[in-house]
C-alpha cells in the first residue's frame, strides 16, 4: 500500500549522533502541530514492499522555530515582549519516536528492528482499524481505552496463559486509580467465568453486588460512562465473609474462624515475629504435641517428620490436625514452662506472650463455622473477606496464609475447578521487604502458588501503594503489571527495576499520569500500553 506524502504527519530528521538505536527524530510541519502528542502511534515506510516500521512518540512536542535561531534577536523579542510585539516568528514541532518493530501492512506479526528509517521519510499516522491487531489489544477482559485514541479498547485476554494465571501486580500512589483497575479486573474475570476472592483490607469491595451509585449522581462520571459505554450493574454471584472476633458493615456477611492445627508452624511463627531462639522453642513445643497426638490416634507406629517437601509429581496435602488448639498448645506450653528454670524460662515465658496475643485475636478454634474453600472456587463468584476490621496485620496474614493453602490443595486435587485468582490488597503489609527475611515461610507459600498454581491455571494479583517496601521477588512473581502515577524515587526505582526492557521517556511519565491512566505492560502486548482505564460497573465503599 502507497500512502501519500501529502498526507504524512511530519518527516524523519537527520541524526544528531546521540541517543539510542531504536529512536528516531521527526520534524512536524506548523499544521500538523495539532496531531502531535506524546503517546501517539505512527508509521514509517522500510522499503517500497509494504514493510513499515511502527513507533511511538516517547517525547515531545518541542517546539522550534523555521528560519531563525531561538536564540536569535528576533525570536527572543517575539517571546520576551510578547505583550507589546505582536510578531512571532514561524515555528515547528519536533517530536522523537521509539520504534517498536517492523510489519507488514497485511499482516500484524511485528518482528524485531535492526536498521533505522532514513532521512525525509515520511511519518504517518497508525490507521485506526490497525491499532488493536498490531499492539495485540484484543481480548475479553475490557479494561479502558487506548490513551489518546478514543474508541480504541484495551482489553486482556483471560483465556491465555501468560495473563492472570502469571500474576499481576497493580501500583499507584492514593488517588490513582488502582482501587479502580483492580475492580476492573474483578468485574472482569468474574464476567469471564473465574472464581475471584479478594482479601479487602479496606473494606471497598464489600458492595459490588450493587451498581456503581455515583454514576448517577456524579455529570463527571456519567459523561465518563456514556464515553466508556459502561451500564452500572452489580455482580450476581457474590458474598462477603469475615473474621471471627470482627464486625463487617454487610449484615449478612458470613463469619469464619481458622483452625489453629491447620497452619504450618513456621508460618505462624513467621507471623507472630519470633526470633530464631522463639521460633526453635515454639517448633519444639508444636513436634512434641503433634507426637502426642499422633500416639494417641496410632500407638502402633511412630510419629513421622510431617512437614516434609511435597513431591512436584505427586500431590501430598499438608497434614492438618483438628485436635492441636491454641489452648492445648498453651497447656502445653504451662507444662514445659514449670520444668524451666533462669534464662531458658524467661525465653519460654516470650512465647507464652506471643501465644497469648495470638488467643486474643480470637481468629482460631472460636467458632464452629470454618472457610470452606469450595464456596470460593464456583465460576463467576466473587468472595470477599472483609478483613477492614480485624485491627491487625498478623490477623490479615494468618487469614491470607491459611487460604492461599486451602485453595491451592483444592486445585492440585481437582484440575477441573475453574480458572482462579486471588487479589491481595496492600501486599506490602503481607510481605515486606524489612522483613522477608523473617518471613521466609509465607514467601514459600507464594513461590509455591507461582510456580505449580500457573498450570492450573491460579493467579495472584497483588496491589500496593508502596512497591520499595516489597520484596524484589514480588515483582519477579507479576508478569502483568499495571502502573498508576506513582511518586517518589524509591517507589519508582522499584518499578524500573521490575518493568523490563521500557523506555525511560515512559517512566518520565508515570509521576504525572493523573487519575485514571496507567502504563500495562504485560507478555500479552508487544510493548507498554498507555490505558484510560474504564471506570468500574459496580458500587466501591470509601469513595469520598
Amino acid at each position: 500500500m502507497e500512502l501519500d506524502k501529502k498526507q504524512a504527519l511530519g518527516f524523519v530528521n537527520f541524526d544528531s549522533g546521540v541517543g539510542s538505536n531504536n529512536e528516531v527524530e521527526i520534524r512536524v510541519p506548523f499544521d500538523r502541530l495539532k496531531e502531535l502528542s506524546r503517546g501517539k502511534y505512527v508509521i514509517i515506510p522500510h522499503d517500497k514492499s509494504g514493510n513499515y516500521y511502527l513507533a511511538r512518540l516517547t517525547r515531545g512536542p518541542f517546539f522550534t522555530p523555521d528560519a531563525v535561531s531561538r536564540d536569535s534577536a528576533f525570536a527572543r523579542a517575539s517571546i520576551v515582549q510578547a505583550g507589546d510585539i505582536a510578531f512571532m516568528p514561524d515555528y515547528h514541532g519536533i517530536g522523537y519516536c521509539e520504534l517498536i518493530g517492523l510489519f507488514h501492512y497485511n499482516s500484524s506479526h511485528l518482528s524485531g528492528v535492526q536498521t533505522r528509517p532514513h532521512p525525509k521519510s515520511p511519518v504517518f499516522n497508525l490507521p485506526s482499524d490497525k491499532i488493536q491487531e498490531l499492539l495485540k489489544l484484543k481480548g475479553n477482559m475490557y479494561l479502558g481505552q487506548l490513551s489518546g485514541y478514543e474508541g480504541i479498547r484495551v482489553y486482556l485476554d483471560a483465556n491465555s496463559k501468560v495473563v492472570l494465571p502469571r500474576n499481576i501486580g497493580i501500583f499507584g500512589t492514593v488517588g490513582s486509580g488502582k482501587t479502580n483497575s483492580s475492580q476492573v479486573l474483578i468485574e472482569e474475570a468474574v464476567a469471564a467465568g473465574w472464581a475471584v476472592i479478594v482479601l479487602d483490607v479496606e473494606g471497598e469491595y464489600i458492595s459490588m453486588d450493587k451498581p456503581n451509585s455515583e454514576i448517577e449522581h456524579n455529570p463527571g462520571l456519567k459523561r465518563k460512562a456514556e464515553q466508556y459505554q459502561i451500564v452500572p450493574e452489580g455482580l450476581k454471584s457474590f458474598q462477603v465473609y469475615n473474621p471471627a472476633g470482627t464486625d463487617s458493615r454487610r449484615k449478612d456477611s458470613l463469619e469464619f474462624s481458622i483452625p489453629f492445627g491447620s497452619l504450618s508452624p513456621y508460618e505462624l511463627s513467621a507471623i507472630m515475629g519470633m526470633n530464631e531462639t522463639q521460633e526453635d522453642r515454639f517448633i519444639d513445643l508444636w513436634d512434641k504435641l503433634v507426637a502426642d497426638i499422633t500416639v494417641k490416634a496410632t500407638p502402633s507406629k511412630p510419629p513421622k517428620n510431617q512437614w516434609k517437601a511435597i513431591d512436584e509429581n505427586k500431590f501430598q496435602e499438608e497434614p492438618e490436625y483438628p485436635d492441636l488448639t491454641i489452648l492445648s498448645l498453651l497447656d502445653k506450653l504451662n507444662d514445659e514452662i514449670t520444668r524451666q528454670t533462669g534464662s531458658s524460662k524467661a525465653s519460654w515465658l516470650l512465647v507464652k506472650r506471643l501465644l497469648n496475643r495470638l488467643k486474643r485475636f480470637g481468629i482460631f478454634d472460636s467458632t464452629e463455622d470454618t472457610l470452606d474453600v469450595s464456596d470460593f472456587l464456583k465460576a463467576g463468584k466473587l468472595s470477599v473477606l472483609d478483613l477492614s476490621n480485624s485491627y491487625t496485620v498478623q490477623v490479615n496474614n494468618i487469614v491470607i496464609a491459611y487460604l492461599l493453602r486451602k485453595i491451592f490443595d483444592r486445585k492440585i486435587q481437582n484440575p477441573d475447578l475453574p480458572p482462579t485468582i486471588i487479589f491481595i490488597e496492600e501486599a506490602h503489609t503481607f510481605v515486606s521487604k524489612e522483613n522477608a527475611s523473617k518471613m521466609e515461610a509465607l514467601l514459600d507459600r507464594l513461590r509455591e502458588v507461582t510456580r505449580r498454581g500457573r498450570k492450573r491455571w491460579l493467579g495472584l494479583c497483588f496491589i500496593s501503594q508502596q512497591p520499595s517496601h516489597l520484596p524484589e521477588e514480588i515483582f519477579e512473581l507479576c508478569n502483568t503489571k499495571i502502573i498508576h502515577q506513582t511518586t517518589g524515587n524509591r517507589n519508582l526505582n522499584a518499578l524500573k527495576i521490575s518493568g523490563g526492557n521500557v523506555n525511560e521517556a515512559i517512566w518520565d511519565d508515570v509521576p504525572t499520569l493523573g487519575q485514571g491512566r496507567s502504563i500495562i505492560i504485560s507478555p500479552q502486548y508487544q510493548h507498554p500500553i498507555m490505558t484510560n482505564m474504564r471506570i468500574c460497573k459496580t458500587n466501591r465503599e470509601h469513595t469520598d
